[in-house]
């Protein structure tokens, strides 16, 4: 080991230096690269030493120093900035006709002589951004973050810098030495996808209902609502992901066009400078090979770590998507391959009915368990009346059953075939709580029973969580289980339609002995 490696700095500066220089080091392997080289104690004493330093000396905290990640007071709004060109969404294509439709198009477009070639990414299923980058303005060169924004309407977004900060993958500096050789200028923009991984995902709403908070209904849901939080500091605990897929001019007279000839080393240039880029692509040469690509990527998607909807297939040489051009809001030299939902059959056993803290009852499928994409679906929400009268499902039918947007648990449809007869017992909603035994009541002009008991303890629970959550008072250690001791009862548990039928027939005999 040299002599540099060892000595110890000998000024404040030089330490805040080398102290950030190897915070940057390890963000980088741990949330780009996915290889630690420390533990995460280690890692807390670094920047633990950094910010004692940089408390001792204010004037040399910088705004792109690792210390500035963690969030910092909350914004009262975001402002609206214009995107350097627009963020278009994608045309769709949902089978091989469609996907071989789009590559014709694409050849009958071009010169009949021209090499074509296609990049295919995985369809991450999350928030698009725009980073742009400006030179640091130091002796040291480089480039430092200086906006983020969302898509928005796509022609304008919202400056969320201050969040977009927070997300470990996101370079706040990028190196002269990397820009170097990447080949890139000190001023370009970083186009990508916010995600949320499932493992964030399922930490965030265990605490989003200890807190007497719904859950989040999915993954991509999360990480909208969390980039737009106005508390980077909750953006920060989130622990969101950010892949680069587009490389663009920054300032000057082509900003806003593409920064290289082919959108392979586009991805590759992306990854030499120190973004996240995701690991799955290819590069292929006829739609043969794009399908391949596909048939793999859905045996894969359900190890991941996160969620993909479908896989994006673009032309590869800008050259040739400046003449393809685009349509009014789409490119026609890209396009998404969208996966099929996710679903399988099977019984739906009973009916749960749970009140809500307005009094509205809903229904809940009780399912025969089944594993539906990764995980095992026991229950589906059936909505209201009106959306079992369409379905037409009785209790015992063999049902199919899909993951909308690939995690929640809905019915499509009843199944009735030799191998799956049909259910017997309709659902008949009740025409009591099941919490409280009030009459429940269905106004004209409503969709939904409600009971009006204002006394009613399922409805008293729900309020009490909802008054004590983040949205409304924000009182800590009001969750599940403080309501719960503090009704004397346990929460608010879906009951079944043969216990509620039960419950009728005991009332109606003890009605009947009274009299």
């Amino acid at each position: 080991m040299s002599k540099s490696q060892t000595s110890t700095p000998q000024t404040p500066e030089e330490e805040i230096a080398a102290l950030r220089q190897q915070i940057v080091h390890h963000e980088h392997l741990y949330y780009v690269l996915d290889a630690p080289e420390i533990s995460d104690a280690q890692y807390d004493r670094l920047m633990n030493r950094l910010k004692a330093l940089e408390t001792e000396h204010p004037g040399l905290l910088t705004p792109d120093s690792p210390t500035q990640r963690v969030g910092g007071k909350p914004k009262d709004g975001f402002a609206k900035v214009g995107h350097s060109r627009p963020m278009l969404s994608l045309d769709n294509a949902y089978n091989e006709a469609e996907l071989r439709a789009w590559a014709a198009r694409v050849a009958e477009s071009l010169h009949s002589n021209d090499t074509l070639q296609y990049v295919c990414e995985y369809k991450l299923d999350g928030l698009s951004l725009a980073l742009h980058y400006e030179p640091a303005g130091d002796t040291k060169g480089g480039a430092r973050l200086l906006r983020g924004l969302t898509r928005g309407d796509g022609s304008t977004g919202e400056d969320v810098t201050s969040n977009v900060r927070t997300i470990r993958s996101v370079p706040l500096v990028v190196p002269a030495e990397k820009l170097k050789v990447a080949g890139l200028p000190p001023s370009f923009e970083v186009r990508g996808e916010v995600v949320m991984p499932q493992s964030a995902f399922v930490k965030m709403n265990q605490e989003r209902e200890a807190a007497g908070q719904s859950p989040a209904a999915n993954p991509r849901n999360a990480a909208a609502g969390t980039i737009r939080t106005v508390e980077p500091s909750i953006v920060a605990q989130r622990r969101l992901d950010f892949y680069a897929y587009f490389l663009l001019h920054g300032e000057g007279s082509e900003r806003g066009e593409f920064l290289l000839p082919q959108q392979s080393r586009a991805l590759a240039a992306l990854r030499t400078a120190g973004f996240r880029t995701n690991p799955n692509t290819a590069t292929v040469l006829t739609i043969d090979e794009v399908l391949s690509f596909i048939a793999e990527a859905e045996t894969k998607r359900d190890d991941l770590g996160y969620e993909i909807d479908g896989i994006v297939v673009k032309v590869d040489a800008t050259a040739q998507q400046r003449r393809l051009g685009f349509t009014g809001k789409a490119p026609r030299w890209a396009i998404a391959y969208k996966f099929p939902a996710r679903g399988a059959i099977t019984r739906l056993n009973d009916v749960l009915f749970q009140v809500g803290r307005t009094g509205k009852l809903t229904p809940v499928a009780a399912l025969e368990p089944v594993p539906i994409g990764g995980i095992t679906v026991a229950r589906a929400t059936l909505h209201n009346p009106d959306e079992i009268a369409r379905l037409g499902v009785r209790i015992g039918d063999y049902v199919a059953v899909e993951r909308g947007g690939d995690v929640i648990p809905k019915i499509t449809e009843v199944v009735e075939d030799k191998d799956h007869p049909r259910g017997t017992r309709e659902i008949v909603f009740p025409s009591r709580c099941p919490r409280c035994r009030e009459l429940v009541v269905r106004a004209e002009g409503e969709i939904d029973f409600r009971c009006v008991n204002a006394s009613c303890p399922a409805r008293l629970s729900e309020e009490l969580l909802h008054y004590a959550s983040r949205g409304v008072m924000n009182i800590e250690g009001l969750g599940e289980s403080m309501v719960s001791q503090l009704m004397g009862h346990a929460l608010n548990e879906p009951t079944s339609l043969a216990d509620i039928e039960a419950a009728d027939m005991t009332g109606a005999s003890n009605n009947a002995t009274a009299v």
